[in-house]
């Protein structure tokens, strides 16, 4: 479909782009779908009134235009009316049809005697049948500097353009999908896994993916067949020291720079090996000028490495020391060294280890140490991560970065480079002692961190402590890998709290679960293998430890809605929590117990746990878990009917949420105060809080309570009359659930979406509608979400004139335990009418017919 060039949609595109944003990044922004960014700028669909304010803020309209904005947007004046807002001027905008931002690092340095190279990938790539291409070498080649020359090269060729994904650091093949979607900058949820959901974003995008050191992750290399089978439009260049062997692939071999024979001194230029050797040079020694005698050394220098760069990179940082002879002599004892003891290595690598020998054999004593113990760290590390960890002082780290050997960002972070980090894990992994004690400091510092940053997560400062965790992910996990290898329980008990929490709020359900099982289980064995060496206490915190693991586990697998297994789960860490002093963890396992029972419709063992659990949080005088629990029994409340109890929970949990300042808590809770206000007919008091709690998700990224949000913002146009917007707005909260896999949400919003449909008198919708939530819910294991769909059927059955099967419904809805009081009240009304329509005998055999029938076998008939 074609938009014309005077048209709303084109307006928010055009603006879209001139801000350097894409369709995913402004969706994230305002908190909706991406499906309603392409629906809007396509013309097919006008925002709501919200939706548009929220795209006035992120389109950056100013504040006192905003309402000119929205008029337009709701076709209240003409589109030509916003022609005085130019679009802002983004000059590194790349102006192709579809472009996204680029994230392709840039280069300082122009690149140095790859011409040709460049010409034969380049020609590669535009091979329709070439859709993945691995740059192979030795390291230090150069092969990630080419690639990116190659992405910067081809990026317009791509609607939306090149994005580069580094794996330095990305410790096992189940990353490299995270590593992906951080790189995208896709924002995930909800309980479809990550691959899933991303591969679903790629599905039709013409892209080109940089993948950046895959050599160490060739054991799950296969899901790249698989990417590239699901999007046909991918294109991947991928760099690794040896073939992937997968069957898309195609291969180039990066050598070394072409190095010189012969070469006179006012010809040094000529050959790309030199010029980066002396280009180096000069960054290590100001004013640095060759002398005459010094050019057949450099060319020589340039031979014995083989034209590597980063071999180069390094030989010339010792110019401001040694002369170009003694980089030769040095360089050739390596290599004559490895040529007769190192056999089995390529010769390229024996250069480039000739080089490192050589640099680490000018190292103080204490350099080398230093050196040693960095490469612990994994994706870089802070000067104060590198002090306390390495012993690095500032004027160390100062001193490695100008030999070559550290790399400082522009943010102040410090990295090796991985073949140097791994030639120096070689040096540390011979000191076993010394190997032993600076994995225990950095799995010491990390989770100290980790432990220290618990408040920050749940208060105000949760942005920001969040993103300084996340820039050291790789290095938590080394930390909690290497902490349970040599069982540092009190270190792993600290962090264990913060390390949930933050999985959760990143989404990463997966990833928490198999992190969690792994150490529950590693803790069942340190118990069976302790037998009586431990004393009481000892097994005490063992046990206490193995209880709290256990409960992470279980919630990581509630949040992937695997319930039966989560119920489990949580009763065995209560059991084993209950006679220990363990009170916090117990509140904690007994507050997320309480809310699997009410998802699952099992209300009485929710208040049963709940009532258990609230003596505790407020001894413990824990405001989060003080307001949680609140937030619960109020949740709990709502479904017996107890509204105005609920109401006094939800709004007590909602303050003090908002005391606390966790920004997480405040939108869940929001989000369910407002379901009990609207409920109540409290229409200010649901106003006044959507309009609170609407920045609030935006801000976070929280998708999942974006969803919440949508769908009380629909129920609110409803109650209103706005049936236009009710009916969008119930469209974008399905669009939502349904994209980030949460199966309790997308049922419930299509229950409500299915009784929108029966006040607007569209049956046949309400039925389709119904029933797709019935099969989601039951699939998931919501049971209160089976029966209110059904409980929405007993009226679309009454409608079709099927009385006894409509009857039939009200009294399986009645009866069950777990239909929430909404649905019963449906229900009820349903009966009163039907009963008065049938015969005693029809009621009678409808009663007998309801008489040990699962829900499964009912939703069957109904499909039938």
């Amino acid at each position: 479909m074609s938009i014309p060039d005077y048209s709303f949609g084109n307006w928010v595109k055009r603006r879209r782009r001139a801000l350097d944003l894409t369709q995913q990044e402004l969706a994230r922004r305002v908190g909706c779908s991406l499906s309603l960014i392409f629906k809007i700028e396509s013309d097919n669909r006008r925002p709501s009134r919200q939706i548009a304010e929220l795209l006035a803020e992120q389109l950056e309209i100013p504040p006192d235009q905003h309402s000119l904005f929205k008029n337009v947007a709701r076709q209240e004046k003409r589109v030509e009316s916003l022609d005085w807002l130019a679009p802002h001027v983004a000059p590194q905008l790349i102006s192709t049809p579809y472009q996204i931002k680029t994230n392709l690092p840039l280069s300082l340095t122009p690149i140095m005697g790859r011409e040709h190279e460049l010409r034969m990938v380049i020609q590669q790539l535009q091979d329709p049948s070439c859709r993945l291409l691995t740059l192979t070498g030795p390291g230090g080649v150069g092969k990630t500097r080419l690639a990116l020359e190659v992405a910067h090269r081809l990026r317009d060729s791509f609607n939306y353009g090149a994005c580069f994904v580094s794996l330095v650091g990305t410790s096992a093949p189940k990353f490299i999908i995270p590593a992906i979607a951080d790189a995208l900058v896709f924002s995930y949820s909800g309980t479809i896994e990550l691959k899933s959901q991303l591969f679903n974003y790629l599905k039709e995008k013409h892209i080109l993916l940089v993948l950046d050191n895959l050599e160490h992750l060739l054991n799950g290399i296969e899901l790249l067949d698989e990417l590239l089978k699901f999007a046909p439009d991918i294109k991947l260049l991928t760099t690794s020291r040896e073939q992937l062997n997968l069957r898309a692939e195609w291969t180039f071999e990066v050598q070394g720079l072409p190095t010189p024979s012969i070469i006179e001194l006012d010809d040094l230029g000529s050959n790309s090996a030199v010029a980066l050797f002396l280009q180096s040079a000069r960054k290590a020694k100001v004013n640095f000028t060759p002398e005459q005698g010094d050019a057949q050394a450099i060319a020589q220098i340039c031979q014995l490495v083989e034209g590597l760069p980063l071999a180069l990179e390094l030989a010339a940082a010792w110019v401001n020391t040694l002369s170009f002879r003694e980089i030769v002599i040095e360089i050739e004892h390596g290599l004559d060294f490895l040529a007769t003891t190192k056999r089995d290595m390529p010769p390229r690598h024996r250069s480039i280890r000739a080089v490192f020998d050589y640099s680490w054999s000018l190292l103080i004593d204490e350099e080398r140490q230093v050196m040693r113990q960095l490469s612990v760290f994994q994706g870089g590390f802070s000067r104060e991560a590198a002090e306390v960890v390495a012993g690095a002082t500032l004027l160390a780290l100062s001193a490695l970065v100008g030999k070559s050997l550290v790399q400082r960002s522009e943010d102040g972070r410090y990295a090796l480079h991985e073949l140097i980090r791994q030639y120096a894990a070689t040096n540390l992994q011979a000191k076993a002692q010394e190997e032993i004690v600076i994995t225990k400091k950095h799995a010491e510092y990390y989770l100290t961190l980790l432990q220290a940053r618990e408040s920050a997560l749940t208060s105000s400062h949760q942005k920001d402590a969040f993103a300084e965790l996340n820039t050291d992910i790789d290095n938590i996990r080394t930390a909690w890998e290497v902490a349970g290898t040599h069982q540092q329980i009190s270190l792993l008990r600290g962090a264990t709290w913060p390390l949930y929490y933050f999985y959760e709020l990143h989404d990463f359900f997966q990833e928490g679960e198999v992190v969690f099982k792994r150490s529950a289980e590693m803790a069942q064995g340190w118990l069976a293998a302790s037998g009586r060496e431990r004393t009481v206490p000892e097994r005490a915190k063992l046990e206490g430890a193995l209880g709290e693991l256990l409960a992470h586990q279980a919630f990581f697998n509630l949040r992937l809605g695997h319930n039966d297994r989560a119920i489990k789960l949580y009763r065995l860490s209560i059991d084993l929590l209950r006679p220990l002093d363990e009170i916090f963890i117990l509140t904690h396992a007994l507050l997320h117990y309480g809310y699997l029972c009410w998802i699952i419709g099992d209300f009485g063992e929710a208040l049963r746990s709940l009532q258990e659990g609230l003596p505790f949080s407020r001894s413990l005088q824990h405001a989060w878990l003080q307001a949680n629990y609140s937030i619960a029994r109020g949740v709990v409340a709502h479904e017996l009917g107890e509204y105005l109890e609920a109401y006094q929970m939800l709004h007590e949990g909602l303050m003090a949420a908002h005391v606390i300042g966790d920004p997480h808590l405040m939108s869940f809770s929001g989000n369910l105060f407002i379901r009990t206000a609207q409920r109540l007919g409290k229409v200010t008091e649901a106003e006044d809080a959507l309009r609170e709690g609407l920045p609030l998700v935006t801000e976070i990224g929280d998708r999942w309570g974006m969803g919440l949000r949508l769908e009380r913002m629909a129920v609110a146009a409803q109650l209103a009359g706005e049936y236009v917007e009710a009916g969008r707005l119930f469209d974008e909260s399905v669009a939502l659930y349904q994209e980030i896999g949460d199966q309790w949400g997308w049922s419930r919003v299509l229950n409500l979406q299915g009784y929108f449909a029966l006040l607007t008198g569209d049956g046949a919708m309400a039925r389709q509608v119904f029933l797709q939530a019935a099969q989601i819910a039951l699939t998931a294991g919501v049971t209160p979400n089976v029966l209110d769909a059904l409980a929405g059927l007993c009226i679309c059955c009454a409608q079709e004139g099927q009385s006894d099967r409509a009857l039939e419904l009200a009294i399986l809805v009645l009866q069950h335990s777990a239909s929430p009081q909404d649905s019963k009240d449906c229900a009820e009304k349903q009966r009163s009418q039907l009963e008065t329509q049938l015969t005693p005998k029809q009621v009678d055999a409808a009663r007998e017919r309801v008489v040990g029938k699962s829900l499964q076998a009912v939703l069957l008939e109904l499909l039938i």
